[in-house]
């Protein structure tokens, strides 16, 4: 038995290196060695009951893998299902839901399928890599027909496509409401129809489904992932590989919690790609002095603070709100212009840098202030207005925002989470002696997320 110098016992320090052979055949670790591997092709199968959140969170997904360079496109069966639709058939209604009726529930897996086959075509096509099914997915042999088919399309071409099921539970009644409501108010089902109408119509819907509906479960094999009202508690299954490095910590950071997302960037130095040296010596602490200003006579001022580690940074921080916790991280330093790896691998390499500031800022639930520099800020806008393949290492500042994150001038660029699971930008300039909050006119404003309207 080895003494350890800090007076410990190390029990293993002589039993040499591990032999596990004895282990070879367990179950667990031959599963653990199949899914190791990244396949050719990822499929992230949504899984879920009406307003369940399957279309918000694939909408957060496709924006977050788009933005990191990969080529990602969503299919969805309802759209189909509605293109299908007859006035005589009326495939929006309740009745087509209904498991009791065979014919509706041929012609429900008959579209899935189709809509399957196209995801799977457009990997075949060269141009994806990605594909998000959002149905509704949700019995076993709806399930166990995906994976087959996906076994059978592929293995001619020795090609491989990875599924990953994402189940979106939620018993909120609050969060349920309000997802119910939005849907009868946005989804083309029931356009045209009154307001009660079609929120029984949803509900009858919904019931038909909860007489058939399977959660995911471990003896089905399949790789999984479950998030429970939005995140507050997460379960996956069999998941490795890119689905744990980049998948599953994004969902985990999702949430609907409305706050504002702050976006500031400060002088660009020599070698940045907007550096122009035309910028006062004085600029950060100008720019410090009003921001922290402005920010103390927000209704919510920032209490959490993400900045680069330049000193520029420091400078615009310092003396910051009380009670904000300003954090220094290197992922937000700036971002230099290099001709060896022009756009897009620029991009990209950008995006790996961003990615883990980005799942945080994602995750933060209070107003967030986050002080960078002109390209990284770009990029984090990129990713919040889902522009994919944005050249924001070569792109002039054209419009509005990104002329406000250019970093010569003394500007803020407001973040807010919309209904879709998307965002819209407000830009404030902060003008000399501005000490009040004051909005220039939205930039793709639209409606605020249902789920904080107040409780009747």
């Amino acid at each position: 038995m080895a003494s350890m110098s800090d007076g410990g016992i190390d029990y293993y320090a002589d039993a040499g290196t591990v032999d596990a052979s004895s282990i070879a055949d367990v179950a667990a670790v031959a599963a653990r060695k199949a899914l190791t591997q990244d396949g050719d092709f990822l499929v992230l199968a949504l899984v879920g009951m009406p307003a369940r959140g399957k279309s918000f969170i694939g909408a957060k997904l496709r924006s977050f893998l788009r933005w990191s360079g990969l080529n990602v496109r969503v299919f969805n069966a309802g759209k189909r299902r509605r293109r299908m639709s007859t006035p005589q058939q009326q495939h929006h209604k309740a009745a087509f839901f209904d498991a009791a009726n065979s014919d509706a529930r041929d012609a429900r897996e008959r579209i899935a399928m189709e809509t399957l086959d196209a995801l799977f075509a457009y990997f075949e096509s060269g141009e994806g890599e990605v594909g998000i099914f959002d149905a509704t997915n949700s019995t076993k042999e709806r399930r166990a027909a995906i994976l087959e088919r996906a076994r059978r399309r592929f293995a001619p071409s020795g090609k491989t496509c990875g599924v990953v099921f994402v189940e979106t539970i939620c018993d909120d009644p609050h969060v349920l409401e309000a997802n119910m409501l939005t849907k009868v108010r946005n989804s083309p089902d029931f356009e045209g129809m009154d307001e009660a109408a079609a929120l029984t119509d949803l509900k009858q819907r919904t019931a038909h489904y909860e007489a058939a509906y399977e959660s995911l479960e471990d003896g089905e094999g399949a790789s999984y992932i479950k998030l429970y009202n939005f995140s507050s508690k997460v379960t996956c299954s069999l998941c490795y590989g890119r689905v744990t490095r980049v998948v599953l910590p994004f969902l985990m950071a999702v949430h609907v919690d409305e706050r504002p997302i702050y976006l500031v960037a400060i002088a660009p130095r020599a070698g940045e790609a907007e550096y122009a040296g035309d910028v006062d010596a004085d600029h950060d602490a100008v720019l410090g002095a009003r921001l922290n200003a402005w920010c103390e006579a927000l209704p919510a001022p920032p209490s959490v603070v993400f900045a680069s580690t330049a000193p520029g940074a420091y400078a615009v921080a310092e003396g910051f709100v009380d009670g904000a916790a300003v954090v220094h991280r290197s992922d937000l330093d700036p971002f230099f212009n290099d001709p060896a790896h022009p756009w897009p691998s620029a991009h990209r390499d950008l995006a790996a840098r961003l990615e883990n500031v980005l799942i945080d800022i994602e995750a933060s639930v209070a107003p967030t202030l986050v002080i960078t520099h002109a390209t990284p800020a770009r990029a984090l806008r990129a990713f919040f207005l889902d522009k994919a393949d944005v050249k924001v290492v070569e792109e002039s500042a054209t419009t509005e925002g990104p002329r406000a994150l250019a970093g010569s001038k003394y500007a803020v660029v407001e973040i807010m989470a919309t209904v879709a699971g998307g965002y819209s930008e407000n830009v404030h300039l902060l003008d000399a002696g501005e000490d009040t909050p004051s909005r220039r006119p939205s930039v793709s404003r639209r409606k605020s997320m249902p789920w904080h309207a107040p409780r009747s």
